[in-house]
């Protein structure tokens, strides 16, 4: 059986969504059960039936997925695409009901917002990079043009990823978040010899989303780290084996 985290800030009527876990899907091994992206040595109709559960769970018509580079590209969807991929970029919006939009993540940011006034949703990857390029603002830009959403009418739940004491990071990244936020105290630990230090990318992202006028009381925020619990995905656990991913999926009913 499918197993979703959901937030209360999303609870919303006309509105499903959840982050999803290993729980309730077909694959083996590395990518037991529920994987959810596309990987060398597992069988494509694995990826299919998994897909089609937490759609059925969810009550949609369709899932869309993004090709995620790490960017900050958002994609506007006024149809779901036949194939189920909307193209390249890291976030995608709509206000289509029936379409469910899914960022792909096993250690980086999901991110999920909904405009209750306009009636848009956007489901948002944010890595390290993304965020550095500010993705969340970016997406929250795209939606103010294509729908009329005011940030501070916004609600957004960002979901499991990898924590900041399970995410150690070299100088070279830490120079970058420095450079674009000033002030890192809440945002990065104390250094190691190296110069590097351990990274909170969720809580980068919150503050994006503050900073672009989110109200703080509208972003709901998962516990749920990604290293640590071996019930989700994570690349770094994986240690350059094979992972697979879940997905924050969120869509209008």
């Amino acid at each position: 059986m499918v197993t979703l985290i959901t937030s209360p800030s999303l609870n919303q009527s006309g509105l499903t969504h959840g982050f999803t876990t290993r729980e309730g899907g077909v694959s083996t091994g590395a990518f037991d059960s529920l994987n959810l992206s596309r990987r060398d040595g597992e069988p494509d109709a694995n990826i299919e039936e998994n897909r089609k559960r937490v759609r059925d769970a969810l009550g949609l018509k369709t899932l869309v997925f993004a090709q995620q580079v790490h960017g900050n590209t958002v994609i506007r969807l006024d149809a779901a695409p036949d194939d189920g991929v909307a193209g390249k970029g890291d976030a995608m919006i709509t206000n289509v009901p029936g379409i469910g939009l899914a960022a792909q993540t096993a250690d980086c940011v999901p991110l999920l917002m909904f405009d209750p006034d306009n009636r848009a949703i956007a489901a948002v990857h944010s890595g390290w990079r993304g965020t550095i390029q500010e993705i969340a603002r970016a997406t929250l830009k795209a939606m103010r043009e294509a729908y009329g959403t005011e940030p501070d009418r916004v609600r957004a739940a960002i979901g499991p990823s990898i924590s900041q004491s399970n995410y150690r990071v070299g100088p070279e990244v830490l120079e970058q978040f420095d450079a674009l936020f000033g002030d890192t105290a809440d945002l990065i630990g104390p250094g190691d010899a190296e110069g590097g230090g351990h990274l909170d990318n969720a809580a980068a992202v919150r503050r994006q989303l503050i900073e672009a006028g989110v109200s703080p009381t509208s972003i709901w925020m998962s516990d749920a780290c990604t290293f640590a619990d071996e019930n989700l995905f994570s690349c770094r656990r994986a240690k350059g084996g094979p992972f697979g991913g879940q997905a924050g999926i969120i869509g209008l009913t």
